[in-house]
């Protein structure tokens, strides 16, 4: 079936509430998909859009739970006429019995999501694997961290086999993604118990949202500066300020930054003098730990120079990325890049002169008009260059991209796992290990991103951000912090204006915000 079809989910037994939180699996099968929620006798349209077109296919799950006698009966039918008038609608048929939807609850309870969501998920995942012919590899799992659930279950003290059990039966995950987890999980477990033993200890971002131009695939906020430059000159000011004020809070509060990222947008945009004002200011306001994690993103090679390598090493930076994203120049073109693999190449090779530090580099699998050989012509190229870490993205497609704007489909074709199993294959034999994943929406083949690294050049800025374990401070436009509660691990989140003009005005109001978080703590 068509990957845009227009859809409607209904039941007999579940409340529109209910079954919007299939939504997202429904996407899992259905990137491009309309969906309308449709409860008895009325006529909604979900959020997920859907205009007044023809549905082509109906999904209906009646959940009888818990009243008696316990059941799931579920059942999808192509509405859509044929073209040989002889042959018969598509259909499918789901049913479950009491003894059969028992085994999926008698586990530890994840998440908030009642029982009745629970087993609507489970439905429709079986239900639309027949359908489509297409089995997501995390399950019924759409949240972007799925790595904190096994972390859960280590907390309960489980054992192993309990793990897999609870992963494979309630959660539906592959058993190679399962695998996966426990080898992040058991990398992370060391660093995670540091950010606990000190909980003083917090993560800093830092952002520029500014870039020299913008990727076909980007949906971040970043503003290009080809007007001119004085956008930049009027936000450092007001970055200034928000970085010597939350210093001053940081100080008067006994709290240290365990690791700072300088990222974006493209941080290297700035000239080299810029760069060496904004790094003393940080060192100056920031209380830091003596071995902080001091990154910087410098993503767009066409943007460093020898100069400001050296402003970066004299300012105790110490992990840098480089991120070419492929290795082939009609990709770079075709996406926006305004750089070549030559310049990769050339400035990789300065950094690693340069800096004594940590690199990582980035890629992405299911670029527009890559194949499998590509990525595997792409590994090949990284395997010479030999990054400390290497972070591999699954493309994802979203709101406000380029990409989307042109029409640019998710892909979830079997070769987009081809490229992922050649791109981890290599990156084992590079001596890299995977320490975090996070998933997105819209994710090309409803995979997920890695982080690989040498043992010992694991990023725990990445970790602590991505378990949400350790409290974060966002200063700048867009920039999100969480304040985390190191008894239960509940968040309280918030997040500064995108547009840059909004947050010179309303940072304040955000600080005091994070402040009183901080306060409840």
């Amino acid at each position: 079936m068509n990957l845009h079809t227009n859809l409607e989910l209904t039941s007999m037994t579940l409340s529109r509430s209910e079954l919007e939180a299939g939504l997202s699996l429904i996407r899992a099968f259905y990137p491009e998909g309309n969906v309308t929620v449709r409860e008895p006798g009325k006529s909604e349209i979900s959020p997920l859009g859907a205009a007044k077109e023809e549905i082509a296919a109906t999904i209906r799950v009646d959940v009888h739970y818990p009243e008696h006698p316990q059941g799931i009966r579920a059942e999808f039918s192509d509405q859509r006429e044929r073209a040989d008038s002889s042959s018969q609608p598509r259909r499918f048929e789901l049913k479950l019995d009491a003894e059969e939807i028992k085994p999926i609850l008698d586990h530890p309870k994840i998440g908030k999501e009642t029982e009745r969501k629970v087993l609507l998920k489970h439905a429709l995942f079986h239900l639309l694997t027949q359908a489509t012919g297409h089995t997501p590899p995390w399950g019924i799992l759409t949240g972007i961290r799925p790595s904190k659930i096994l972390h859960h279950l280590n907390d309960l003290g489980l054992k192993e086999p309990l793990e897999n059990k609870v992963l494979e039966d309630y959660c539906l995950i592959r058993e190679d993604k399962i695998r996966l987890l426990q080898e992040v999980v058991s990398i992370q477990r060391p660093y995670l118990q540091e950010i606990m033993d000190h909980p003083k200890k917090i993560a800093l971002y830092v952002g520029i949202p500014f870039c020299p131009t913008r990727c076909s695939y980007c949906s971040f906020p970043a503003y290009s500066l080809q007007q001119g430059r004085e956008p930049l000159q009027k936000y450092l000011k007001g970055l200034y300020e928000e970085i010597r004020v939350t210093g001053a809070w940081m100080k008067e509060t006994k709290r240290t930054a365990g690791s700072l990222y300088l990222g974006g947008g493209t941080p290297t945009i700035l000239t080299s003098a810029e760069i060496s004002d904004l790094l003393q200011w940080i060192r100056e306001h920031i209380p830091a730990e003596k071995n902080m994690e001091f990154s910087v993103e410098a993503g767009r090679p066409d943007t460093l120079s020898r100069e400001k390598l050296l402003v970066l090493r004299e300012q105790g930076v110490n992990r840098l990325s480089i991120n070419p994203q492929t290795m082939h120049n009609k990709t770079l073109r075709r996406i926006g890049r305004a750089h070549t693999v030559e310049d990769i190449l050339q400035m990789y090779k300065l950094a690693r002169e340069i800096s004594d530090g940590v690199i990582n580099m980035d890629l992405i699998l299911g670029l527009p008009g890559e194949t499998a050989q590509d990525v595997q012509e792409t590994m090949a190229q990284i395997g010479k260059l030999r990054p400390d870490n290497l972070t591999i993205h699954a493309l994802a497609i979203k709101r406000g991209s380029k990409e989307h704007e042109m029409g640019l489909a998710q892909n979830l074709d079997k070769e987009l796992e081809t490229m992922q199993e050649i791109a981890f294959e290599q990156a084992r034999s590079f001596g890299l290990y995977p320490y975090y994943l996070y998933r997105q929406k819209h994710i090309a083949g409803n995979l997920e991103n890695i982080g690989f690294a040498v043992p010992g050049a694991e990023g725990r800025y990445n970790i602590g951000i991505m378990e949400e374990r350790q409290s974060v401070i966002g200063i700048g436009a867009g920039a999100s912090s969480k304040v985390v509660n190191p008894q239960d691990f509940s968040l309280t989140n918030m997040q500064h204006p995108s547009n840059w003009q909004v947050y010179l005005k309303r940072w304040p109001e955000i600080h005091q915000k994070r402040v009183k978080a901080f306060l409840t703590l």
